[in-house]
């Protein structure tokens, strides 16, 4: 069965999201359009947040709406998101699955945060991906519980669970910078938080944890990466939303402050 049956056949289960608005930030990044592709498949209404001038993936389906969003900024998080369902309508769904970072995110390591201006570029991330994201993850869930239901999926890793495994990058220049193993954590550890402050109110707030997902990475890190995971590959981005889905719907009713692990089995062993 092709993708978009499987989709089309989840319209009417507990999965299908027929009557729901759904906001993704990110919605035009590797994971976030997966994310796009899935709900709207299921039968929300979506809504692809991003930044002005981001570029609009040539796949996603017409149906997804634009919303112009800046998801790394903490300022002004309760007026945007009141702009943006006034405009655009109540969210019933919400999805972080925003990647802001700096220039030299990929590349930074633990001996480059001891030097000169690794501080800054700690703080800079700390900023971008874990403040922006719970203050916008407080206060959707603040307007969600007020109306008595809701569900938000923070996109999260495997990193913020265990530590990494560093033989995979070999000698290629590419890492885990430290700060993302923080950032990570904190994410998990605050959408716990919401699932246990707004139970009462109607609104679930779970975590996804990806591990690692095809990008053109590198083929001696994808050697690498397959040898280690016990399905033996990474995931491909469809992998990732189709959990989100599980959790932003009825299907997951009775679930919140989860921790899924989309990881191909890697923290399994």
């Amino acid at each position: 069965m092709t993708d978009s049956k499987v989709l089309n056949s989840i319209q009417a289960t507990p999965f299908g999201l027929a009557g729901k608005r759904a906001y993704v930030t990110g919605g035009y990044g590797l994971i976030g359009a997966a994310v796009c592709r899935a709900l709207a498949g299921a039968g929300a209404e979506v809504v692809a947040l991003e930044r002005q001038g981001a570029h609009r993936p040539a796949d996603l389906p017409d149906t997804v709406l634009e919303g112009a969003f800046d998801a790394g900024s903490a300022d002004m998080v309760p007026e945007r998101i009141a702009a943006l369902e006034a405009v655009l309508g109540a969210a019933d769904i919400w999805v972080n699955a925003a990647y802001p970072r700096t220039a030299d995110w990929g590349v930074s390591n633990q001996e480059n945060l001891l030097q000169d201006g690794g501080a800054e570029a700690w703080r800079a991330n700390v900023d971008l991906q874990l403040n922006a994201v719970c203050l916008i993850s407080a206060a959707i869930c603040a307007r969600m519980a007020g109306r008595g239901a809701g569900a938000l999926v923070n996109v999260a890793s495997i990193y913020g669970v265990v530590g990494p495994d560093f033989s995979i990058y070999g000698d290629l220049p590419m890492t885990t910078p430290p700060a993302y193993a923080a950032i990570k954590g904190g994410l998990i550890a605050y959408t716990r938080y919401l699932a246990a402050y707004h139970g009462k109110h109607g609104l679930r707030a779970n975590t996804v944890c990806p591990g690692g997902v095809a990008n053109n990475q590198p083929v001696q890190f994808v050697d690498n990466y397959n040898a280690r995971a016990p399905l033996g590959r990474l995931a491909r981005p469809e992998e990732v939303a189709w959990p989100v889905l599980f959790l932003a719907s009825d299907a997951a009713a009775y679930v919140t402050g989860a921790t899924l692990m989309v990881d191909g089995g890697w923290t399994a062993i």
